[in-house]
């Protein structure tokens, strides 16, 4: 069915789940419970877990730069009943779509606007947000505007301290030593905070495969998130790393 940026299709899977493919990628999935399917999704709730698990006051606030079905903030609303979300999107129209085909949560607990991703977070005041999840993709692509210095910066300003970011990085097999969208995704990460850790598959993490790399970035260093982290990893499904140096 036709959507504000292109199309998207539901595809019945045999396990009863639903896969939601917007232009004809995979971009989340539907189900009557909370568990996610996308492994990338896992790796951002994993973090987050760990995260909100070191907090003193687990009532935060979240923005979404990339609303699409609202899957993650869906399960984080369910898994963190404290926290509040805020999904933005320029496709809305599919956020919409959603809550008619399942139960996601109602304002305050998650709004959804028609917005772009830099624009969102630069009308917001210094110190407003606890935690930011972008995922957003043009086809198969972060937005260049959205993996850049601006964002990242925008992204360190608008969070209070302790603060977190995820981040889902599209990674294709290296050729040469080249510069690459999500090389410079990461660099620009690092210019804006202190502590960056990546996590993904090996072989997506070595470039040899093409895949989803997750960054999580923090306002300060945590070594409690970070040994939470390598012991998520090592009971993952898949061979999973934790790589607090990649670029």
């Amino acid at each position: 069915m036709p959507i504000a940026t292109g199309v998207v299709e539901l595809r019945d899977e045999p396990d009863g789940t639903v896969t939601v493919y917007v232009n004809g990628v995979p971009s989340s999935s539907l189900r009557t419970d909370f568990q996610l399917d996308f492994e990338y999704m896992r790796h951002e709730a994993a973090a987050i877990a760990a995260w909100d698990a070191g907090r003193t006051d687990h009532a935060w606030l979240a923005i979404h730069v990339g609303a699409a079905a609202c899957t993650l903030p869906r399960h984080l609303a369910h898994t963190h009943p404290l926290s509040r979300h805020i999904a933005v999107d320029l496709d809305v129209t599919l956020a919409e779509l959603a809550r008619r085909w399942w139960d996601l949560p109602r304002a305050p607990r998650l709004r959804v606007r028609a917005q772009d991703g830099l624009e969102a977070l630069s009308e917001r005041q210094a110190g407003s947000l606890d935690l930011i999840v972008r995922d957003a993709f043009g086809d198969d692509a972060v937005p260049v505007h959205l993996a850049g210095s601006d964002w990242w910066g925008q992204a360190a300003r608008v969070l209070r301290p302790g603060g977190l970011v995820t981040a889902n990085v599209a990674v294709t097999p290296a050729s040469g030593s080249g510069s690459s969208p999500s090389r410079a995704d990461a660099q620009a990460a690092r210019e804006a905070f202190t502590s960056v850790i990546a996590i993904g598959e090996h072989a997506v993490l070595k470039r040899k495969r093409r895949g989803n790399v997750v960054l999580v970035a923090a306002t300060e260093p945590d070594e409690d998130l970070t040994r939470a982290l390598a012991r998520y990893a090592a009971s993952a499904p898949l061979p999973t790393g934790v790589d607090p140096n990649w670029t």
